[in-house]
């Protein structure tokens, strides 16, 4: 094949191999995932509880906009 200028264009590249991600970084990035639900929840739970419920209110929008940008 030719390149531009009638340059010769060379081998293609190769695909990257994709790291195999370790079993203790899974379970690690869950246990992670599951203390932010928790203190999520337990925010939540507090400041409506102190009378806080706006809040609360944008407590709980944030950690649903994290846990659906996790999810997706």
């Amino acid at each position: 094949m030719v390149g531009v200028n009638d340059d010769p264009m060379g081998h293609p590249p190769t695909a990257a191999r994709t790291a195999r991600v370790s079993v203790n970084t899974r379970w690690l990035l869950g246990t992670l995932l599951f203390l932010i639900g928790i203190a999520a929840i337990v925010g939540i739970v507090v400041t409506t509880a102190i009378g806080q419920p706006t809040v609360a209110l944008i407590i709980a929008l944030f950690a649903a906009a994290f846990f659906s940008r996790v999810a997706c």
